[in-house]
């Protein structure tokens, strides 16, 4: 009886560490994956912030270009203008600046 009872312990008693050790192994693992989870939701947050804001700045720069072409169409007249003026002699006589060009 008492060889059978120090075999069931040396069998039993490895079986109950490797137990113990996986369910150790098994929390952590589960720790690890909830951690990566909450990680990723905030990374998905903050790359569909990232897209709002890349969409808003295309669209104010494309405000900007077409107000941009609007002013640069009106230096355009404003060079014809002065141009004409000049040649007319109604300018001071100071007066050389050319607008326009800004296309070059």
């Amino acid at each position: 009886m008492g060889k059978i009872n120090i075999s069931l312990i040396a069998t039993i008693v490895p079986l109950v560490i490797v137990a113990i050790g996986l369910i150790g192994w098994v929390l952590s693992l589960r720790s690890d994956v909830t951690t990566v989870v909450e990680q990723q939701v905030v990374l998905e947050e903050k790359a569909e912030s990232l897209e709002t804001r890349l969409n808003d700045l295309e669209k104010n720069l494309a405000i900007a270009d077409d107000q941009m072409k609007t002013i640069m169409g009106d230096h355009l007249g404003f060079n014809d203008v002065l141009q004409e003026l000049g040649k007319s002699g109604i300018l001071p006589s100071g007066e050389r600046r050319s607008y326009g060009g800004y296309g070059n």
